[in-house]
Formats: structure tokens, C-alpha cells, sequence
């Protein structure tokens, strides 16, 4: 369950594990213009766009474990996927 939002109290319902994976992959293999990228160059490209110490610079870079990791983890099951029988 997520914290509760400070404004209403209210709660916003998270989205499945592998939904927040698929998310982030395709975010972090593409580039604002729709071109295909990879995850490092894609942090490196918000990092540039932002500047490293703006707001978002800092956490993109904080923020990299687990961008790599949700990546690696959609690449995972995609190869798992695909070998399994029909």
C-alpha cells in the first residue's frame, strides 16, 4: 500500500511489480524524441538534460541501481518467456 498522500489522505494504488519493470524499461530505452538508447545512456542523457545537481540530476543518479536492475529484470523474463513451450 502506498504512504498516504499529505493533501487528502488519500491512497494510491501501486501497480504490479512487472508493470513498474515494463515501465521503466521502456523509458530507459528510449530517448524523448522515440529513438532507441540503452538505460546508462539514457540516465546520462536526463542527467545532461537537467544538469547533475538540479533535482532531477540527483535522483536519476541515486536512482540508477534500480533502473539497471528493473531493466535486467524485463530482459530476464523475456528470455524466460521465450523459452517457454506454446
Amino acid at each position: 500500500m502506498s504512504p498516504p498522500c499529505a493533501a487528502t489522505d488519500l491512497r494510491i494504488p501501486r501497480e504490479s511489480a512487472h508493470l513498474n519493470d515494463a515501465l521503466c524499461y521502456c523509458d530507459m530505452n528510449t530517448t524523448p524524441d522515440g529513438t532507441s538508447t540503452n538505460p546508462i545512456d539514457r540516465i546520462y542523457e536526463i542527467a545532461g538534460r537537467y544538469g547533475p545537481d538540479s533535482l532531477i540530476g540527483q535522483f536519476i543518479r541515486r536512482a540508477e541501481p534500480e533502473i539497471l536492475a528493473c531493466t535486467s529484470r524485463v530482459l530476464e523474463r523475456v528470455a524466460a518467456a521465450k523459452h517457454q513451450p506454446m
